[in-house]
């Protein structure tokens, strides 16, 4: 079966569209730098989340924070371990602005910010088992979804594999990912072409739109 987008049932989802991993001065950007730069990854989010707006289609955004009572979980896997103890997506409380890492990287806040983009709640370790995304996609009567984010092996192949099973038709967009190295985004590529309805490039996505 060919995936077929449609601005009335497919949205877009990005995951972690934040700095902490994504940009100079990150808390986690040493690890992901190499991977970003290869995949042109900034670059590609922004043709994907700006045609995706010009062509009608609704983003949905599935960030990640920490706050400080999350550091007193009673146990943690590596995953947990790394974010918690770099202390990235750093954010004191519902009630007030994330700090620099947890922001949202400036090149992508005016699709971020457009009237029509959903923000779910943050997820808690990488999939939307821990926040609102499926409720948000499922009451704006969406049936597929386009993903793209970070990282390629974990948030973004977490979201895959959880909105395939809760039954949303998935493609990914893999050159608009980044992780920690090439083993693991190829690791990535390798589980996504497994799963997901599609898998392209930002250029074939965009095609298709």
């Amino acid at each position: 079966m060919v995936f077929k987008p449609h601005p009335n049932n497919t949205a877009i989802v990005i995951t972690d569209p934040q700095n902490d991993f994504m940009c100079p001065g990150g808390k986690g950007y040493h690890l992901t730098k190499d991977n970003i730069e290869q995949n042109n990854t900034i670059q590609n989010l922004e043709i994907l989340m700006s045609t995706a707006l010009n062509k009608g289609y609704q983003l949905f955004i599935s960030p990640h924070y920490l706050y400080p009572h999350d550091y007193g979980w009673q146990f943690t896997g590596n995953e947990q371990n790394m974010l918690l103890g770099l202390r990235m997506y750093q954010k004191a409380n519902d009630y007030t602005p994330p700090s620099p890492g947890a922001d949202f990287v400036h090149s992508l806040k005016p699709y971020i910010f457009d009237r029509r983009t959903v923000v779910s709640t943050p997820h808690k370790i990488a999939s939307p088992q821990t926040n609102d995304l499926v409720y948000q996609l499922r009451q704006h009567r969406i049936e597929k979804t386009i993903l793209a984010g970070v990282l390629s092996n974990i948030c973004v192949e977490s979201h895959m594999r959880h909105l395939i099973e809760s039954g949303f038709e998935t493609a990914v967009v893999y050159d608009a990912t980044a992780t920690l190295s090439e083993r693991d985004f190829q690791a990535a590529v390798t589980n996504y072409k497994a799963f997901a309805s599609a898998t392209w490039t930002t250029q074939e996505a965009i095609s298709n739109l």
